[in-house]
């Protein structure tokens, strides 16, 4: 389906209205237009839905589940996109759709005009757990790391004194780190879980193309295990915090979408 005229006819209208809604809360944000947080959510949950649309005809295929490249990531995108959604309907979160919205209208848009994989997987029960498992973990922490890109900038200007701008659209501080330690509990239960359901599947990892992978997967492990040690027995935030969290996210991003590049679009 990628590629074709369905991709596209789904493709566009859901970038378009994830741009708007993007659009719609910059204005809120530069004190442009008073805030509308319900036109703003429910651009992105028009938009969510037809994206949807198009995740299912791209990855449900021949009986089985294509998660080439591109696909995974509209399917991560997309998940991003009504995770933040919900969480903005009981949590000050709606300013992050400000990058959140414009991410997912670039992938769709790509992924409508390039040629995808016709690798289709029959999953069995575990396995697909596992990649389930995966994807939700990738999405929080691909939140936190915007969450704590803002919370950086955040600290950045309350350390020059600055009282405007971000700081005054901004949630408080200590809200701002305590939204960032919560997603990344979550998204560690959840890469731990697909660690653990993953693991009986690699029996030859270098054959399977794994060791890249699952050698960048645990150093984010690792990274994100340290920053909550830190945060228990230290205390850690702020700066540290955020500079720890986008690391940690840099190596997951590595250990799949590097990983998928280099096997499906590079070799």
């Amino acid at each position: 389906m990628t590629g074709s005229i369905s991709t596209a006819f789904f493709a566009l209208p859901a970038a378009l209205l994830y741009l708007f809604g993007a659009y719609r809360q910059w204005q809120t944000l530069n004190n442009k237009k008073e805030a509308n947080k319900t036109l703003v959510l429910a651009l992105g949950t028009c938009a969510g839905i037809i994206h949807a649309l198009l995740l299912a005809g791209s990855v449900v295929q021949h009986g089985g589940f294509n998660f080439g490249f591109f696909n995974v990531g509209i399917f991560i995108s997309l998940v991003i996109s009504l995770l933040v959604i919900i969480s903005s309907i009981s949590k000050p979160l709606e300013n992050l759709l400000i990058g959140v919205f414009p991410m997912a209208a670039l992938i769709i848009l790509v992924d409508s005009v390039t040629p995808g994989s016709d690798k289709v997987s029959q999953l069995t029960g575990g396995l697909g757990w596992h990649i389930i498992l995966s994807i939700l973990a990738y999405s929080i922490l691909v939140i936190a790391a915007i969450q704590a890109i803002l919370l950086y900038l955040q600290n950045k200007q309350l350390k020059s004194h600055k009282t405007s701008g971000l700081i005054k659209a901004l949630p408080p501080l200590q809200t701002m780190d305590a939204l960032l330690f919560e997603m990344i509990w979550i998204g560690m239960v959840l890469l731990t879980a697909s660690f653990v359901i993953g693991w009986p599947y690699i029996i030859d990892i270098q054959g399977q193309h794994l060791l890249h992978k699952t050698a960048l997967s645990i150093m984010s492990w690792l990274v994100f295990a340290v920053l909550l040690f830190g945060r228990f027995n230290f205390g850690w935030r702020g700066i540290t915090a955020s500079r720890l969290t986008l690391v940690g996210t840099g190596f997951l991003i590595l250990a799949y979408f590097g990983s998928k590049f280099v096997l499906e679009l590079v070799l």
